[in-house]
C-alpha cells in the first residue's frame, strides 16, 4: 500500500476554508483517496494540527479535525517512541544551517525509518530534507 506523509500545513489547509491553500489541500486529498493511499501522522503533528486550528479557526473546528483524524480510516497516527525522539534530536542538532522544527526532525527520522519518501505540506522543510512532495498530478 503506498503512504504519504502528512504536515500540519496540510491538514489545517484541508479544514481551514480561509487558508490560502485550502483548494489545493482537498485536491491533493482526492488523489490520495483515489489513489487508496494511506495518510500518515505522528502525534507531534496531531498536536501542532489542533493547536493551529484553534487559534485560526476556533475550539468547534479544532474538535472536528480531531475527531476527523482519529476516527479516520485513511490517515494512521504513529506514536513517537523515546528512540525517535532522540535521533530526532541528534538530527535537529546537526542541521544548524537549516531552521527545521523539532517537530520536522521527528517527521523526517520516521518516514526514513518507515520508508516513506512522500509528503502533503505546504512547507519547503520537507523538500530540503530530500522528500518528494505528493501533488494532485
Amino acid at each position: 500500500m503506498r503512504r504519504v506523509f502528512v504536515d500540519t500545513s496540510a491538514l489545517v489547509a484541508l479544514f481551514d476554508r480561509k487558508d490560502a491553500n485550502h483548494q489545493q489541500a482537498k485536491a491533493v486529498l482526492e488523489k490520495i483517496k483515489i489513489d487508496r493511499t494511506r495518510m500518515l501522522i505522528t502525534d507531534y503533528i496531531f498536536d501542532e494540527c489542533i493547536t493551529t486550528v484553534l487559534s485560526v479557526a476556533g475550539h468547534q473546528t479544532a474538535v472536528a479535525v480531531g475527531e476527523f483524524i482519529m476516527s479516520s480510516k485513511i490517515i494512521e497516527m504513529i506514536w513517537l517512541d523515546m528512540p525517535s525522539k532522540l535521533k530526532a534530536w541528534d538530527f535537529f542538532k546537526k542541521h544548524s544551517d537549516k531552521i527545521f522544527s523539532f517537530t520536522d526532525c521527528t517527521s523526517f527520522i520516521l518516514m526514513k525509518e518507515l520508508r516513506v519518501d512522500k509528503y502533503f505540506s505546504f512547507d519547503n522543510d520537507f523538500k530540503q530534507a530530500g522528500f518528494v512532495e505528493y501533488t494532485q498530478t
